[in-house]
């Protein structure tokens, strides 16, 4: 890890910073370069995203992506930063023996927390517009959670409980509350209304741990509860959108001038990639020569 601080020193301080006055702000990416200007800029946390790493690699959110190649990804982040890291672990990938071992991979890799929910396995992106997600029974979902909190071998990880559950806040809620029973530690804030986030803390006396809702404000977010704002996707489509407008003019004026003069603060973004890994390199040729 980037600091050497421990595992448990990392899930500690995200238990301190959910305990806090203040929302803890952990935009979500799928790498370590973006972990590392997450860091950059002053967050608390990075929330380490299965649709972006879906993404990242061409796939829709479907489960396409195995453990092991999640979990690969997933410990390239947490080496890559000092800051704890929450991490998507989607299904549990198959059963109750896949999601406890889930559980002790991602805890062998270093994540502060993880979230599980309960869509069927291989899940479907249901944050898609038309698209929905079929859901496992409310026992199915709180077996899940009991596996993941009798598979962690630290008690300072966090189990999220997250449902899909969609139509029916009452049913949603009824299961997290029982999710909660079963030894969640925090729980999945999917409601996006006002007066749905308001029901939800209500509700849920443990952390609430949501994606941001679009057109809302981060300090809207935790008056209404919530206790952690996550942002799944929005770091990988600025740099889509800035790689498509540097393509196009290359395209057009045969230049990336034109690009360069238009975009301020490029030559600080270009150095901060061209650095990368450089202060660990000549550490490493200053102790044990290169």
């Amino acid at each position: 890890m980037a600091d050497g601080k421990t595992a448990g020193d990392r899930r500690r301080r995200l238990r301190e910073l959910l305990a806090g006055p203040d929302i803890v702000l952990a935009p979500s990416c799928g790498d370590a370069v973006t972990a590392r200007l997450i860091e950059s800029v002053g967050m608390p946390a990075v929330h380490c995203s299965g649709s972006v790493l879906h993404h990242l690699a061409g796939y829709a959110d479907a489960g396409i992506l195995t453990l092991t190649e999640t979990v690969d990804a997933i410990r390239r982040v947490v080496d890559a930063v000092e800051l704890p890291v929450i991490a998507d672990a989607d299904t549990g990938f198959g059963g109750v023996a896949n999601v406890a071992r889930t559980v002790r991979e991602y805890e062998r890799a270093g994540v502060a927390a993880l979230h599980l929910e309960d869509q069927r396995f291989p899940k479907r992106p249901a944050y898609l517009e038309g698209v929905e997600p079929a859901t496992v029974g409310r026992r199915e979902l709180v077996d899940r959670i009991r596996v993941a909190v009798d598979a962690r071998t630290d008690d300072s990880l966090l189990i999220i409980a997250r449902s899909e559950f969609k139509g029916d806040l009452g049913e949603v809620l009824d299961r997290l509350g029982e999710c909660v029973e079963a030894g969640a530690d925090a729980v999945w804030l999917a409601a996006r209304t006002p007066e749905d986030i308001a029901k939800t803390r209500a509700a849920l006396d443990k952390p609430l741990i949501g994606v941001l809702p679009k057109g809302m404000s981060v300090q809207r977010f935790a008056e209404l509860g919530a206790d952690a704002a996550l942002l799944p996707g929005w770091l990988l489509t600025a740099a889509l959108h800035a790689q498509r407008a540097l393509l196009t003019e290359l395209r057009d004026s045969g230049s990336l001038q034109g690009y360069i003069d238009r975009a301020p603060g490029i030559a600080e973004a270009r150095r901060f990639e061209s650095e990368q890994g450089a202060a660990e390199l000549a550490d490493l040729e200053k102790r044990f020569g290169g």
